[in-house]
């Protein structure tokens, strides 16, 4: 029987779905909404991480277009998350100046 083969990246993908709805109630309980998605990003990232290497150890191959896709959707995660990081110091400030 013949293991069923995913592309690169597949169960990372799954993880952060996954990990993201588990994060909300942490943010809702730590009283900041925002961080929770993204501890459960950062939590699902790693299980992900670890699904990967168990079950997909030969991931199909990409083609050049699925390589250039993949990539312009990491840059924009990558500029999301960083206004997301700007935004939370911004926040930190505010509430230690007493605005």
């Amino acid at each position: 029987m013949q293991k069923k083969r995913y592309p690169k990246g597949h169960f990372i993908a799954v993880g952060m779905v996954i990990g993201i709805p588990l994060g909300i109630p942490i943010g809702l309980l730590l009283g900041m909404i925002a961080i929770g998605p993204a501890i459960g990003v950062a939590v699902g990232v790693g299980i992900g991480t670890y699904l990967e290497k168990k079950y997909n150890p030969n991931p199909l191959p990409m083609t050049v277009e699925e390589e250039k896709q993949r990539k312009k959707i990491l840059l924009a995660l990558g500029g999301i998350f960083l206004l997301g990081i700007l935004a939370f110091i911004a926040l930190i400030m505010m509430m230690n100046s007493g605005i």
